[in-house]
């Protein structure tokens, strides 16, 4: 993931970067001493999250240039996907989703939102890429062992990687003055979801 830590709006971040992608959840995950209520929290406001984040995809799409419509309507199609086996996956395990957004949720969805209509597309690139760069990262740093070994490997595959590769390379052709403060909000708000997950 070296390429993903070396581009310049990771660069830019300072130590958002290592907050959003480092935190006792995702170590807990990889040491097996996760507790049942942390996973199951987190299951269930990251699907929140993703019926959030799909909103703002749609709308960034619909602003986008033609050229990289494609990128963006596949990673919705990703996203519907992700839909799906979050509740087949809650299904499983017995995880209600049907459950109020936590306040961190609600922040980040609400800026997920409020940005996707008020920036430019160029902007919700680099939000966009935050988000899925940050995830992938946090995730790929993981063994993908024990009991959550399936929720590892399905934000660590090679697929995913090549979405944020696209992602990457768009923020680099379609540049901003402001992509590097909300990139950094981004960031912000994962620090503190993950801290959600672990906390309650």
């Amino acid at each position: 993931m070296r390429e993903f830590a070396e581009s310049p709006l990771v660069a830019g971040s300072g130590d958002l970067w290592r907050q959003a992608t480092q935190a006792k959840f995702l170590r807990a995950v990889e040491d097996g001493t996760l507790p049942e209520d942390a996973f199951r929290r987190w299951l269930a406001q990251d699907y929140l999250f993703a019926r959030g984040l799909t909103t703002f995809q749609a709308i960034a799409t619909a602003k986008a240039p033609r050229e990289p419509q494609g990128l963006l309507i596949a990673g919705l199609s990703a996203l519907d996907e992700e839909m799906n086996w979050f509740e087949s996956g809650a299904t499983e395990r017995g995880v209600e989703l049907r459950v109020d957004p936590h306040p961190v949720c609600r922040r980040y969805v609400d800026f997920l939102i409020a940005s996707a209509y008020s920036q430019p597309f160029e902007v919700l690139l680099a939000i966009l890429y935050g988000v899925e760069a940050s995830y992938l990262v946090a995730w790929s740093s993981l063994q993908a062992t024990g009991p959550y070994a399936d929720v590892v490997q399905r934000w660590s595959s090679a697929p995913f990687v090549k979405y944020v590769q696209g992602l990457l390379a768009c923020c680099m052709q379609y540049r901003h003055a402001e992509q590097q403060e909300h990139f950094n909000d981004v960031l912000r708000h994962e620090r503190d979801f993950w801290r959600m997950t672990w906390e309650g």
